[in-house]
């Protein structure tokens, strides 16, 4: 009896020692994860959302554009794709030349 108890105590022990390693070696590999990623703020996530604050800067200054073709400031441009894959801006007064040019509008 004695050497059935003997050898019972053994297991629970040789199973606590093993449960007990498995335990250290999973912290361990755990805290080695935790180092090697790079702390990012926890409070912002990652997004592919644009902000629209630097849309709507250059929308005001868009009166500021030159026309491509009488390099004079007349307000808005209208942006058309040339034959060659270069892109124009044109004013209101050389909107003509682009129509008999054939020019598609951007």
């Amino acid at each position: 009896m004695k050497s059935e108890e003997r050898m019972s105590q053994m297991q629970y022990a040789a199973v606590f020692i093993i449960l007990l390693v498995g335990a250290v070696v999973y912290v361990i590999s755990r805290n080695r994860m935790n180092r090697e990623q790079p702390e990012a703020p926890r409070t912002v996530k990652a997004s592919n959302v644009i902000s629209m604050e630097g849309h709507r800067k250059a929308k005001q200054n868009a009166a500021d554009q030159l026309c491509s073709s009488c390099k004079k400031k007349n307000g808005k441009l209208v942006f058309y794709a040339q034959d060659n894959g270069s892109v124009v801006g044109l004013c209101k007064d050389c909107k003509v030349k682009a129509k008999k040019r054939d020019m598609l509008p951007l």
